[in-house]
């Protein structure tokens, strides 16, 4: 892994997809829209002298994954006294909100710092945002149908989630429920405010769990529950 640096990089012509992986039909807006990612995230500057870390002129923080994936989070259920901890529904809505919000309060950021005004381009930053930021690579699968209506369906992986990877490496794959509640909701966030309709993440697998991957899926809130059971019923048949 490449250390931070203050120097610029020089940006290469991006010709095939290195972030992010998208069916074929996707692939141009998504190649332009990793070209400007780049050179957003080309004017790092990091400077522990001043404890700031710029990006486009703005802060951003660095912070350590597993603080993320169980300090916060099981501080939250403590103050609260959840039975179950973190697992409480509760203290999943609490930290699916949380990232959520994020989404969407970046979303709208490069919304207009990138100038991009149809839904599928506003989509294409953010799984590309997502992977420079360190929370996992986005798979898009060919089943999905991305469009700003009540048809809208995503179903994707997150390969390397922060959540995911932290949860192994302190516990194994021990969990008995997905794991990656920020995950989804920082995606939901991101995909609701480009698309304009309220969406909903769930993800039906993680390597947590002992699954071989972290399988998402995200529909208008009052179809995903009906999504969620169709994907898991075509998992089991396979």
């Amino acid at each position: 892994m490449k250390k931070l640096s203050n120097k610029k990089r020089k940006i290469k012509k991006i010709k095939e997809l290195e972030t992010v992986i998208v069916p074929d039909e996707f692939k141009e807006q998504f190649i332009e829209a990793e070209k400007k990612v780049a050179k957003f995230f080309d004017t790092l500057d990091w400077d522990p002298k001043t404890g700031r870390i710029l990006i486009g002129g703005e802060r951003y923080i660095l912070v350590r994954a597993s603080s993320m994936r169980f300090g916060f989070p099981e501080s939250l259920v403590s103050q609260l006294d959840l039975e179950g901890g973190i697992n409480n529904p509760l203290a999943v809505k609490l930290i699916y909100q949380m990232a959520k919000s994020l989404g969407e309060s970046d979303a709208k950021k490069f919304h207009l710092s990138m100038g991009f005004d149809e839904p599928i381009d506003k989509l294409s930053t953010g799984p590309i945002h997502f992977a420079y930021t360190g929370w996992a690579k986005v798979d898009i699968k060919p089943e999905s149908n991305p469009t700003p209506d009540e048809n809208y369906f995503l179903m994707y992986t997150h390969p390397q989630s922060f959540e995911a990877d932290s949860y192994i490496l302190l516990r194994g794959n021990t969990s008995s429920i997905p794991v990656c509640i920020m995950n989804a909701g920082y995606s939901s966030g991101w995909c609701s405010e480009s698309f304009g309709i309220e969406l909903y993440a769930r993800e039906i697998t993680c390597r947590a769990k002992g699954d071989k991957e972290c399988l998402f899926v995200m529909a208008p809130i009052e179809k995903i529950e009906d999504k969620v059971k169709e994907q898991l019923a075509k998992l089991t048949t396979e």
